[in-house]
């Protein structure tokens, strides 16, 4: 367990040792090949830039010694001058990137110094080495900060290799990387005009690509800065056209067009009304024209931007998540038959899997009645076919999802019978669109029963069996704690051998080959379940694997799982960006996940997370059991159940000066113990270190995550902690993008951040590496605010995600932890008359107010993203300060509702 960092030196001082021992060998050969280990050396390039710049630095430099020893001795070996040339000009320009990218630009500007007295021999001529260190000194000024050099650097070099790319591939290749980079630093500036940019450099280098058909990763880069400059340039069109200058453009406008149809009218004519009508048609000419050019610039960046994306998504895979940009643009103009033309003859050119994570979103908008969108739907169907044939594990739970919408309906019959009456008067257009959407989705099961029939069949058996077993009653069995039998009338116990059915709450890795021939599938359910606490009694079933392993899964129902499953895809998303930076990546950033499966609108089935427990649980137990760890470290201070009556009544008389008073006598009499839960399960110390550690990056990484996604909710019961590893995982996702606001009692932290979760940070508390873990977080969502936006607008305007707060949830939110007992896994349910009213179906009755909120939302999350707090902004260091008093300020925890316990 610890840490390996200490032997990555002595591992760097060995590969040093193997180097100079290969290199001596082919030296003293009479015909050394020296090709091979120059291969050897460019394989391990890619490996090495992935390490810390002080360990790698002593091979680098030990490599450029032994290239210079290689050069003044060339006549003695069988390898030419020109190729040692070659060889050391490419490492040492291999060398200048990797210390640019660590910000060692002394490093950078040495081996840049070396390039020039290299280069300046003559050897080279006008072949690529001789250009390539260029583009590379340009990009080093820029790290810099020296713009204007870098621009000159790179303009000059333009110049010159416009007269010379078409003698070599190489060098048509390098003209276009230069013209790209250059494009992006000039729109980054704002030192030319759009269409100087767009035309003279990014263009131009796309067009150069396409020419000698390069479709590496340089080729993709210029395609996502074309798709990104034009989208840009589109978004900056739509929002001056959302905007009150050019509302009073078009009524000054139309103003004008009816004063000009009045004065044309009129039957006496003089030379001064002719002449200030001349004046009036001019003005209304060129206002028109502006008009239309506007609309023709909106049009003709759309194009580019949708063509670039695609082109960028089929040649490679480093920048997958501009999916989610490529159909947020999409669905902005689903009524656009050309943009939809143009996307049904792209998108079969992208690898279908790239979609994977945008089929919840696509699948929402499937209906059976596309008369104003039929080349929308047409476009749709095709896309979410194409990705369930190719992957059917990772799509058709969803499909099915849509395509049992009403089985939550058949299965509460019962009840529902004396309801009858209000139902038929509450059926809005709402229920059509679910029943348009449910009707959609079983026909496209129909269509692809030819080729996956017997997957589909086998995965509506099992849905089926779920959702019976969701929604059996077992309130004879509520006080029961042992395992209970699965009644024979169930369908679940009887379920053997599913050899066509992935394990639902395991992760099946996506295979880009499509092929799931081997998977690990479900062989069974052991007879019994348990019963998880809480006022809708989810069922724990033990599903057995065919590998032999058994994994419990906590089946739900009269309760909504698309929250949480579209909140954990968001995770996923986050910890993609997570691990695609390597500061976050080096220090095992990442939010904890759980499975999450939606099996109708109130259905599904949950990954039970092994070997974890509330930390409400660990810390104050319940008034049943009593064992929490404040009775027995601490049983001469005040119980959480007295903590807890002392803050009711100091919110039932509603002063702040009283709330904070009792707020600090509690705190003074309640001491904080979980640093306890460490030294109890980890007594090996150097295990215990690093248990510790994990904790506090987890709770780092989950409390700015959560924040910039607004997350609330987050009492003792939501929050899990991993007894083997320490990780906190949150779970009950209902409230988020701020909605805890608008509760009763409005949240007024920005996450849990009290004295008990502080306690196992260890004697430095938020001052050692919580800070540095939360200030490296935050530098991720910075520095990706582009694709979090694009991600977060998405699931916003997704029909089915019903992220806004219904009345009823808020009332239940905090009406139901007035009873203690009340467990963590339904706190936000809003209830059987949730269901059945249908205030849970769809947000699409009020789309014109989910849009006005979606926008609120999206300012809000842009603002935090930009590091402005309160109309001021601070850098990142600063923003993570100020959030952290936030969360730790008893003025904010006195005032919080009573059931979050804001003292543990």
């Amino acid at each position: 367990m610890e840490s390996m960092r200490n032997v990555y030196l002595t591992l760097s001082q060995l590969h040093t040792l193997v180097e100079l021992e290969d290199f001596a060998l082919l030296l003293l050969q009479k015909n050394g090949d020296f090709d091979n280990l120059q291969n050897k050396w460019n394989s391990q390039a890619a490996i090495l830039s992935q390490n810390e710049y002080e360990f790698l630095e002593p091979v680098l430099t030990l490599r450029s010694v032994l290239l210079q020893l290689l050069q003044d001795s060339h006549s003695n070996t069988t390898i030419r001058e020109k190729s040692i040339l070659d060889w050391q000009m490419n490492h040492l320009e291999y060398t200048a990137k990797i210390a640019r990218k660590d910000q060692r630009y002394q490093a950078a500007e040495r081996a840049i110094f070396f390039l020039k007295q290299l280069d300046q021999s003559g050897t080279f001529g006008e072949s690529q080495v001789s250009w390539s260190w260029r583009v590379e000194e340009g990009k080093m000024y820029w790290a810099k900060g020296e713009q204007d050099t870098a621009k000159h650097a790179m303009k000059q070099m333009t110049e010159k290799l416009a007269k010379v790319y078409n003698k070599s591939r190489a060098l048509t290749q390098l003209y276009a990387q230069a013209l790209g980079i250059l494009g992006n630093w000039s729109a980054e500036t704002h030192s030319d005009s759009p269409n100087i940019i767009m035309s003279a450099y990014l263009e131009k280098a796309v067009n150069l690509y396409e020419a000698v058909e390069d479709s590496g990763q340089e080729a993709m880069e210029a395609y996502l800065a074309l798709a990104r400059f034009a989208d840009s340039q589109y978004q900056t069109i739509v929002n001056y056209m959302k905007s009150p200058t050019f509302e009073a453009k078009q009524a000054l406008l139309k103003k004008t067009s009816e004063e000009l149809t009045k004065l044309e009218n009129m039957k006496e004519q003089s030379q001064g009304r002719n002449k200030y009508t001349l004046i009036l048609k001019k003005q209304q000419q060129i206002d028109e024209q502006e008009m239309e050019s506007l609309k023709v610039d909106k049009t003709n960046f759309l194009d580019t931007a949708i063509d670039s994306y695609i082109k960028c998504l089929e040649i490679g895979d480093f920048h997958d998540m501009r999916v989610f940009r490529l159909v947020s643009l999409w669905f902005e103009n689903a009524n656009d038959s050309e943009i939809n033309n143009k996307l049904q003859r792209g998108l079969p050119r992208i690898q279908s899997r790239k979609f994977l994570p945008l089929m919840y979103q696509l699948a929402a908008r499937m209906t059976t009645k596309p008369q104003q969108d039929e080349d929308f739907q047409l476009t749709l169907n095709q896309l979410i076919e194409r990705a369930t044939l190719d992957h059917p594990y990772h799509t058709l739970f969803i499909i099915l999802a849509l395509s049992n919408a009403n089985k939550d309906t058949l299965m509460m019959a019962p009840k529902m019978s004396r309801k009858t009456s209000k139902l038929a008067k509450t059926k809005s257009a709402s229920n059509i669109t679910n029943e348009d959407r449910m009707q959609a989705a079983k026909n496209m099961l129909g269509r692809l029963q030819n080729r996956k029939g017997v997957i589909i069949s086998a995965m509506e058996t099992l849905c089926e069996a779920y959702i019976q077993l969701a929604y059996y009653n077992v309130e004879q069995y509520k006080k029961q704690t042992r395992p209970i039998n699965l009644p024979s009338e169930l369908q679940l116990p009887k379920l053997k051998e599913m050899k066509n059915v992935a394990m639902p709450t395991t992760e099946l890795l996506v295979n880009p080959d499509c092929c799931y021939d081997n998977i690990v599938y479900v062989k069974g359910f052991e007879p019994t379940f348990r019963l998880a606490g809480g006022i809708n009694l989810p069922k724990i079933v033990t599903c057995v694997a065919s590998d032999g392993t058994k994994k419990k899964q906590l089946v739900k129902g009269r309760d909504d799982l698309r929250q949480d499953a579209v909140m954990q895809q968001m995770f996923g998303l986050v910890n993609k960006l997570l691990q695609k930076d390597p500061e976050t990546r080096k220090r095992k950033l990442t939010v904890r996940r759980y499975k999450v499966i939606p099996l109708s609108q109130r259905s599904g089935v949950l990954e039970w997370c092994e070997g974890t427990m509330p930390l409400g649980e660990y810390l104050i137990g319940n008034p049943r059991s009593n064992q929490g760890a404040h009775q027995r470290y601490n049983s001469q201070n005040l119980s959480p159940w007295e903590c807890r009556s002392k803050m009711n009544g100091a919110h039932e008389k509603g002063l702040v000066s009283k709330k904070k008073e009792t707020f600090k006598y509690v705190c003074d009499r309640f001491n904080p113990v979980f640093r306890h839960f460490f030294l109890e399960n980890f007594q090996d110390p150097a295990v215990w270190f690093e248990r510790r550690l994990a904790y506090t990056r987890s709770v780092a990484t989950c409390s700015i995550v959560g924040y910039v996604v607004g997350l609330g909710d987050r009492h003792v019961q939501n929050i899990l902690i991993d007894c083997n590893t320490a990780e906190l995982i949150h779970i009950d996702l209902g409230v988020a993008f701020e909605q805890g606001r608008i509760l009763p009692t409005p949240e007024t932290v920005p996450f849990r951040l009290t004295r008990d979760l502080i306690d196992g940070m260890g004697i430095a508390e938020v001052e050692g590496v919580f800070r540095r873990f939360c200030e490296k977080t935050m530098v991720v969502m910075h520095n990706n605010q582009e694709a979090l936006l694009t991600i977060v607008e998405v699931l916003l305007y997704d029909p089915l995600y019903e992220w806004t707060l219904s009345p009823l949830k808020v009332l239940q939110l905090q009406q139901n932890k007035a009873d203690p007992d009340v467990s963590d896994l339904n706190i936000t349910n809003a209830g059987e008359r949730d269901a059945l009213e249908g205030s849970g179906d769809s947000n699409e009755s009020n789309t014109e107010e989910s849009n006005k909120m979606a926008e609120r939302v999206l300012l809000r999350l842009q603002q935090k993203l930009k590091g402005v707090e309160e109309g001021v902004v601070v850098s990142v260091s600063g923003q993570v300060n100020r959030l952290i008093q936030e969360a730790r300020d008893p003025k904010n925890l006195c005032r919080l509702f009573p059931g979050w316990q804001a003292w543990i």
